[in-house]
């Protein structure tokens, strides 16, 4: 009864009418989190937390408070809980309850397409980053570490992974299924089911990830193969409504089991967001302080360049891992026949993960035109292609809709000709019965030269491999994602090899699979980092980052052999065994120059700087962990990189960077000044120094320009001939970053007006919304930005009618049309809400309109409005 009387009055003071009460719901609205359109979130659904002295008895007053379910409890990484409310209940309910910190809505999550080409396998990418000396020289190979991986599952059956389940001697000895087989975003009627154990048959991305970390051969060798592992499943089976799904909570929850567990290495190959103060992100920096490692993938969106970092990689104290790709393939092959010949082509993986592309005796290969005449096949096939393997051009259509004109024809299977040297990604629904895979350019040409000379043949054994080199090896991949963070840090943190990996699979699905992304590069970081505590086993979190990220190898442009800025290599690629032999730490792991308008003006560096330099000063310390020897820093070099700028010579986005040689002679470098450099560190000491950083005077400020390069410490021990480099990369924006424009300029497709085909509209003058005739307005972000305003304004009187849908959110990130989330779109129906939270509904009157949108720039105050972007689009007429 208690219970029920404060609920009441506290719903009295958030209704009531007087002034007072309505300035305390303005400030409830700043507890409850609002995500941009573009997010996809549970209806009625939140993350609430708790002040960190609340008890986690607390919980059970939400228990019993009408129109509100717990969820889940959160006690071992977060102090809070998950809720889904009744469709009426005002979430400011909860805001305002004592002890709430704050509310998150709670965001979904699917596995997109994995990248599927060539394949790569043992033991080709652990030669570059040290593994496969760590092993064969040390013998370390990860035993009595813990590795918890959050992820899709596992076939614990398979034979390179244990073939067991929580026996004695068994690699799995924890984890939990916490979402079920069909679970989806997609369908409100879905519910979790968990089943006994965490077994993947249906999805694959969890056992991929599992055999880089740990298979044991032969074919696959994991990192770290005498690790103990824990798999929590936290995504579904895909299905007929899309790809597999989670969402924030189930996810904190496979974390939060993790932790429970005592795991000591953490892996989550997933990601979205670019704020620190995302809930996953929250939730990961609370669990590094419990002294578990997190590592987790910076993300694919990298072909969006500069700021394209996700979260929960970008949560403090979280290992980042960016990918490169794979230095040999090991690819799988079919083979071609005719009367006058035999040879074979490289295939793809299976597209369709039930349906592997295997003919173990010859089938007819056929080149079909469409009704159209067209070998893209975006229409009907009237030709019976029944028991042939077709092939056809990639474009114009999905492959999907190319699979079901090709099925609907009789085909057994389809073969896409990939124009591009890159990884396809496609996603195929359960109405795809037959196998489709890609082949390169050159294959499809020889395919059809075959056929062109007369009936020909194809074959093709599963998992019938060839080995070959790639053209990209050790490169940055195309897909990984780029820093900054959203407040200037460098991000990513380390590389891995993430491009071309043959894995294992689910046994069902082919037992083996090519996939490529950070996700794969994360488990292999994460291997590494059991390597590291079996051989060091009273290293800290903090450690065991700075370890790893200062004893990464910079890479180098192909072609120029110049350093590769930081933003999209972090420190550079893992090299585990210099990090185990290496008996040194610096600090810090990386020097991030977040406003360089903030630096020092006109200050004496004792080097003759001109008045208007601008520069910062960092110490760093070099710990030397040898218990003997000393240690001398036999050589300093500063490799200065290639500044980038994510805005074209016209001002428009460059979604690859546009890249300025950096050079003394044009003021074009930074500068680095070193004062104190130490001479010999004793054993067991540490020296501090200073590092000054001078910002380049040559590069035109207009132009939005971010400089870096790495500090590169050359150590050596005392009686040792040997050398191990430890690099620190440093990063900032040459001016004043608080004036960068989150809003992306005008291109020739946005910002714009589109009707719900999203077909531009050329004169917004003449579009006229309603409710029965609702349009859409969309923009480009460029950065993220901490708070968006988005409203419809009366263009006769200039008042604002209030917030469109969505149209006041916090922590927008970065979008682009090669990006998961490729724009901001906003509804236009007349539809307004006059308060933050988006509650108040109410519709505008018919008149003459035109939209605001008002950005937060960079370290903005948004009380202030001069730290805002402001746009204003042309008018148009709401009925």
């Amino acid at each position: 009864m208690k219970l029920l009387c404060i609920q009441s009055a506290l719903f009295a003071a958030l209704v009531g009418a007087s002034a007072s009460n309505l300035v305390s719901r303005d400030r409830l609205h700043e507890k409850l989190h609002k995500y941009p359109s573009h997010v996809q979130v549970k209806p009625h659904s939140y993350i609430v937390q708790f002040e960190d002295h609340i008890p986690s008895s607390h919980a059970d007053n939400f228990h019993a408070m009408d129109g509100v379910q717990v969820g889940h409890q959160y006690v071992h990484t977060f102090n809070g809980i998950s809720v889904s409310t009744s469709e009426s209940f005002d979430p400011l309910h909860i805001a305002g309850f004592h002890g709430v910190k704050y509310m998150w809505p709670v965001k979904y999550h699917s596995l997109s397409a994995a990248r599927s080409g060539s394949n790569g396998a043992y033991p080709f990418q652990h030669g570059p980053t040290g593994v496969e000396k760590t092993i064969k020289e040390l013998g370390i190979t990860g035993k009595n570490v813990k590795i918890g991986i959050v992820d899709s599952g596992v076939d614990y059956t398979h034979p390179e992974l244990g073939n067991c389940w929580k026996t004695e001697g068994c690699m799995w000895q924890y984890g939990a299924d916490f979402v079920g087989d069909n679970y989806s975003q997609y369908d409100p009627d879905s519910v979790l089911e968990p089943n006994p154990t965490p077994m993947d048959q249906c999805n694959g991305h969890g056992t991929h990830v599992s055999g880089i970390i740990a298979a044991q051969g032969p074919t696959v060798r994991g990192v770290a193969p005498d690790a103990t592992l824990g798999m929590y499943r936290i995504f579904s089976c895909p299905g007929a409504s899309g790809p597999s799904s989670s969402s924030d909570d189930i996810i904190m929850k496979g974390v939060e089991s993790a932790v429970k567990d005592k795991m000591d290495i953490i892996n989550l190959s997933l990601g979205g967001g670019s704020w620190a103060e995302d809930p996953l992100a929250v939730v990961c920096t609370h669990t590094t302080m419990q002294g578990i490692t997190i590592v987790a993938a910076a993300g694919n969106d990298g072909e969006g360049g500069l700021f394209t970092v996700r979260s929960p990689s970008v949560g403090e104290g979280v290992l980042a891992v960016g990918s490169v790709d794979n230095w040999n393939m090991t690819q799988l092959k079919a083979t071609i026949t005719n009367s006058e010949a035999s040879d074979f082509v490289i295939i793809s993986s299976s597209f369709n993960d039930t349906v592997r592309f295997v003919f173990d005796s010859p089938v007819p290969l056929a080149a079909p035109l469409d009704d159209s005449g067209s070998a893209l096949v975006c229409t009907k096939v009237s030709d019976n292609l029944s028991g042939k393997v077709a092939v056809v051009d990639c474009g114009s259509c999905s492959f999907i809709e190319k699979a079901q004109f090709i099925q609907d024809a009789g085909a057994v299977g389809m073969i896409v000709v990939n124009t591009e040297a890159e990884s396809l990604s496609a996603m195929l629904d359960g109405s795809i019965a037959i196998p489709v895979v890609s082949v390169l350019s050159e294959y499809g040409k020889a395919m059809r030269d075959a056929i062109s000379r007369g009936p020909t043949q194809i074959s093709a054994k599963q998992n019938d491999l060839i080995v070959t080199p790639s053209e990209t090896g050790g490169q940055v991949s195309s897909y990984s994602s780029h820093g900054p963070d959203a407040e200037l840090n460098i991000f990513p943190h380390v590389l891995a090899p993430g491009g071309d990996i043959y894995s294992t699979y689910p046994t069902k699905l082919g037992s083996y699979k090519s996939e490529s992304g950070t996700s794969m590069a994360t488990p292999y970081v994460a291997g590494a980092v059991a390597l590291l505590k079996q051989a060091r086993p009273g290293l800290t979190i903090s450690q065991i980052g700075e370890i790893i990220s200062s004893t990464a190898q910079p890479l180098l442009e192909p072609g120029t052999n110049k350093p590769l800025h930081p933003y999209k290599t972090g420190s550079g690629l893992l090299n585990v065994y210099n990090a185990i032999q290496g008996r040194a730490r610096i600090s810090p792991p990386r020097l991030s120059i977040n406003s360089t308008s903030l630096l020092s003006s006109g200050g004496d560096l004792g080097v003759g700087l001109p008045s208007s330099a601008r520069w910062t000063t960092s110490k760093v310390t070099i710990e030397n962990t040898d218990s003997a020897r000393s240690v001398s820093i036999a050589s300093f070099t500063n490799n200065i990189a290639e500044s980038l700028s994510m805005y074209n010579t016209n001002g428009t986005i460059a979604y690859t960077p546009r890249t300025h040689a950096s050079s003394a002679y044009d003021g074009s470098a930074p500068s680095v000044y070193v004062s104190d450099l130490p001479g010999p560190i004793a054993a067991e000491k540490s020296a501090t120094f200073s590092v000054a950083i001078v910002a380049p005077e040559g590069l035109e400020e207009s132009e939005k320009w971010f400089y870096g390069g790495q500090l590169v410490f050359k150590l050596q021990w005392e009686q040792e001939s040997t050398t191990i480099d430890y690099t620190v990369p440093y990063a900032g924006f040459n001016g004043d970053s608080s004036k960068l424009d989150p809003m992306a300029p005008p291109s020739s497709e946005l910002p714009a007006f589109m009707d719900y085909e999203n077909n531009p509209i050329a004169d917004p003058s003449k579009l006229v919304v309603s409710a029965k005739n609702e349009a859409i307005f969309a923009f480009e972000v460029a950065i993220p930005s901490r708070l968006a305003k988005v409203q419809l304004v009366d263009s006769t009187t200039n008042k604002v009618a209030g917030y469109l849908p969505d149209g006041y959110s916090y922590d927008t990130y970065k979008t682009c049309p090669m990006c998961a989330i490729v724009d901001l779109s906003f509804v236009l129906n007349g539809t307004v809400y006059t308060d933050d939270a988006n509650l108040n509904a109410s519709q505008a009157p018919a008149g003459k309109y035109h939209i605001s949108v008002e950005m937060l720039r960079p370290f903005g105050d948004k009380d202030n409005s001069n730290d805002y972007q402001k746009f204003s689009s042309p008018d148009f007429q709401i009925a």
